[in-house]
C-alpha cells in the first residue's frame, strides 16, 4: 500500500490543508518548499503523527507509536480554550495483491474471510484527537472502509460486527507503511551510543538504528541477547570494582567484539558501498569500526537523582579507520557526519526484508552543507524512495530542488497574503492569522503570480545558464530569456544543439554587448522583437554604436509574419501548454516562459504541435543562413 495523501486539519497552524503524494512516475521524491517559519516542519510532524514508527516516534517528546504529544498539537492561540478535534486523514491506494495479503491475514489471524470485492482501491483511515476547553478528551481512530465478512459455516456475504471491525482496520492499518521523520538535530552524531536504558531519546534512537545494522547482518544477533544478557549475566551484577576485575578476564568480551566486528564489516560494506557510488570517490583501505566499552551502572531513583547500581551499562563507539589512523566520527567534519548518519538511517532501513514500506520524513535536510554537497545528497534520495517506499522533505534551497520532480513539489505557506517587506511585521504576526497551507507547485503559481518570495528557490534553480561563451564561434544574442528558452526548446528538438544562442535582459539593455561585439570584432547576430520597440532600439545600437546593419535584424525580417517570439506558437501549442500548466485559458507571455523553462531543466523536449515546429525551424534555419553570410 501506499500513501496517496494526507489532510490535516487544526494540527498547531493548521486549520485545514492536503498534500497529494500521488507522484505522476519516476522517483517517489517529494519536496516541500518554503520560507523560514512557513510551517513545513508543522506539515512532516503531521503527517508523521498518523503512523509513527518506533525509532523516530519519541524524538518528538511523545511516547511510542505517538510522535507530537496530543497537547501540543492544538492551534497555539487556542491552547486553554480549544474545543474541537485534531485530526490527520490519510488515504492509501490498495493493489489487488494488497487486498488479497489483506484478506489471507484475517483469516489465518482471526478466522474471517473477507469479500475482497468490496475493498476498494483507496482506502481511507483517520485519526483524530478530541478537546474540550483545551482539554485532551479522547483519541479515535477510524476506517472508512465497510467490506462484506463470512465467518465459520456462514455461506453468505454479511456486514462486519463491531469486534470484527477492530480486527479488519487493525489488519489493513498493518500493511500501510510506517512513516519515520528525522528532525535536524538527529543528526548530531552522538559522541557514544548507551545501548542500555541509559540515555535519552537520542540514545534510544541510535540503539534501534544499531539493531537494524544487526539484523542486517543476518545472524539474528539482537542487543539483549548477545551484548546486554552478557554484560548483566550471572555472576556480573556485582559492585564495579568486583564487576571490573572480573570482566576484563571474561570469555563474554570476545563473543561482543565478534557482534561489533560483524556489524563493522556490515556498516563498512553498505555505507562506503553507497559513498563510492554517490560521490564516486574510492575509499579504499577505509572501514567503520564499531567499538564498545563498559561503564558502572546508574539509575534515577524515585526521587530524580542519579545513584549506582551492581547492573553496569555498555556504550559503542564509531569511528572511521584509515589505515593505522582512527577517527572517531562525531569528529569529522559537519558533511561526513550528516552524509554518515543519513546512510545509516536510510540504508539498513530499506535494505530490511521484513519491514513495512516506509516513508521518510527528512526536515531541512544538509542546510548546512555547501552546495555540491546538497545536490549530491538529492541524487541519492531515488535509492532510499524505491520499491514501496516513498521519501519526503522540506527545504528552501534551490540546490535541493531537482527540475525531473517539478511535479511533486509543493509551495508551503502560512498566511500567502502575509506582508514580506518587513521582517518586523512578519514577526509580529499573530497566531489566530495563521493559516498553513500545501499546494502544488503549479497551482500556487497561477494562483500566485507576484508571491515569488514563496518559490524564489524554484525558479533560482530552474534558470538555464548559456555555454560558456567562445568568441571563436558565431552568437546569436536574443533580446530576453523568453526568446532564449523558446528557440533553445526547438533547436533541442530539431537537434540544432550547437547553435550559440545568448540571453540578453531586454531590447534597450544590449548597449554593452553591442559595444563589445563591435569592439573586438566579432561574428555576431543580434535579433529583435518586431514591435515598434525593437525596431527603435535596432537603429539606435546603428546609430549610436556604429553596428552594421547586417549584424543586427528583427524576427519578420528572417520570417514574413513573425512580429515576436511568441508567433512561433500555434493554437494547438498553446492549448498543450495550458493544459501542462493548468491554465484556464491561453497562456500569457510569463508563463510561457515558465513552461519552456521547466521543460528544459526536466529535459522533457517533446512535440508540442507540428505548426510550431514548422515555424521553429524556419526561424533557426534563417537564423543560420544569416551567420554563415
Amino acid at each position: 500500500m501506499k500513501y496517496k495523501s494526507f489532510q490535516i486539519k487544526n494540527f498547531k497552524g493548521i486549520k485545514d490543508t492536503t498534500i497529494n503524494f500521488d507522484g505522476i512516475g519516476g522517483a517517489a521524491v517529494f519536496a516541500l518548499v518554503g520560507l523560514n517559519e512557513s510551517g513545513k516542519t508543522t506539515v512532516l510532524e503531521a503527517i508523521h503523527s498518523f503512523s509513527p514508527d518506533s525509532a523516530t516516534s519519541e524524538l518528538l517528546g511523545g511516547e511510542e507509536g505517538t510522535g507530537v504529544p496530543f497537547n501540543d498539537r492544538v492551534p497555539r492561540h487556542l491552547i486553554s480554550t480549544f474545543t474541537g478535534d485534531v485530526s490527520v486523514i490519510a488515504t492509501l491506494s490498495a493493489s489487488e495483491e494488497d487486498k488479497k495479503n489483506i484478506a489471507k491475514r484475517l483469516r489465518e489471524k482471526h478466522g474471517l474471510e473477507v469479500n475482497i470485492s468490496t475493498i476498494p482501491d483507496l482506502i481511507v483511515f483517520e485519526r483524530k484527537q478530541r478537546f474540550k476547553d483545551g482539554d485532551f478528551q479522547k483519541n479515535f481512530f477510524n476506517l472508512t472502509i465497510s467490506p462484506q465478512v463470512k465467518s465459520g459455516s456462514q455461506r453468505k456475504w454479511r456486514d462486519k460486527t463491531s469486534e470484527e471491525y477492530v480486527f479488519i482496520r487493525d489488519v489493513v492499518y498493518s500493511f500501510t507503511p510506517d512513516i519515520a521523520y528525522f528532525p535536524t538535530f538527529v543528526f548530531n552524531f552522538p559522541e557514544r551510543i548507551f545501548l542500555t536504558e541509559r540515555g535519552g531519546a537520542i540514545d534510544k534512537f541510535y540503539r534501534r538504528v544499531f539493531q537494524d545494522i544487526l539484523d542486517f547482518d543476518g545472524h539474528g544477533h539482537t542487543i539483549e541477547k548477545d551484548i546486554v544478557r552478557r554484560v548483566r549475566g550471572e555472576g556480573m551484577v556485582v559492585p564495579w570494582h568486583s564487576f571490573f576485575s572480573t570482566w576484563v578476564q571474561h570469555d563474554d568480551r570476545t563473543k561482543i567484539q565478534h557482534v561489533m566486528d560483524r556489524a563493522s564489516a556490515a556498516v563498512t560494506k553498505l555505507v562506503f558501498g553507497r559513498w563510492n557510488k554517490i560521490f564516486g570517490e574510492n575509499t579504499h583501505g577505509k572501514e567503520v569500526v564499531i567499538s564498545f566499552e563498559t561503564i558502572e551502572g546508574e539509575k534515577e531513583n524515585s526521587a530524580g537523582m542519579k545513584e549506582k547500581t551492581n547492573e553496569h551499562d555498555v556504550y559503542i563507539k564509531f569511528q572511521i579507520r584509515d589505515g593505522t589512523r582512527r577517527f572517531n566520527v562525531n569528529d569529522r567534519s559537519l558533511g561526513f557526519r550528516w552524509f554518515f548518519a543519513f546512510m545509516l538511517f536510510t540504508q539498513f532501513r530499506v535494505s530490511r526484508s521484513s519491514t513495512r514500506p516506509l516513508l521518510f520524513l527528512f526536515d531541512e535536510p544538509a542546510s548546512n552543507l555547501h552546495s555540491a554537497a546538497q545536490q549530491k545528497l538529492i541524487e541519492s534520495f531515488p535509492e532510499v524512495a524505491k520499491g514501496e517506499h516513498t521519501l519526503a522533505y522540506s527545504t528552501h534551497s534551490h540546490y535541493m530542488i531537482e527540475p525531473k520532480w517539478l511535479e511533486q513539489t509543493f509551495i508551503v505557506t502560512n498566511r500567502a497574503d502575509a506582508p514580506l517587506s518587513s521582517v518586523l511585521d512578519d514577526i509580529s504576526l499573530d497566531d489566530e492569522s495563521l493559516d498553513i497551507q500545501v499546494a502544488s507547485y503549479r497551482s500556487f503559481v497561477n494562483a500566485n503570480p507576484t508571491q515569488t518570495s514563496y518559490f524564489q528557490p524554484i525558479l533560482d534553480r530552474l534558470q538555464v545558464v548559456p555555454s560558456r561563451f567562445d568568441i571563436q564561434r558565431a552568437s546569436v544574442v536574443l533580446e530576453g530569456k523568453s526568446d532564449y528558452y523558446i528557440l533553445r526548446y526547438a533547436a533541442q528538438r530539431l537537434g540544432k544543439n550547437e547553435l550559440p544562442l545568448l540571453p540578453g535582459l531586454g531590447a534597450g539593455t544590449l548597449g554593452a554587448l553591442v559595444a563589445l561585439h563591435v569592439g573586438w570584432n566579432l561574428n555576431f547576430l543580434f535579433m529583435l522583437d518586431s514591435d515598434h520597440q525593437g525596431k527603435v532600439e535596432k537603429g539606435r545600437y546603428i546609430t549610436d554604436y556604429g553596428m552594421p546593419v547586417q549584424k543586427i535584424v528583427t524576427i519578420e525580417e528572417l520570417v514574413p509574419g513573425l512580429k515576436m517570439i511568441e508567433d512561433l506558437l500555434d493554437n494547438e501549442a498553446k492549448d498543450n501548454i495550458q493544459k501542462e500548466l493548468g491554465l484556464s485559458s491561453h497562456p500569457n507571455k510569463n508563463q510561457i516562459r515558465r513552461f519552456f523553462q521547466e521543460r528544459l531543466a526536466s529535459s522533457r523536449v517533446n512535440q508540442l504541435s507540428s505548426g510550431f515546429i514548422a515555424k521553429a525551424k524556419s526561424l533557426l534555419e534563417a537564423i543560420e543562413q544569416k551567420l554563415a553570410s
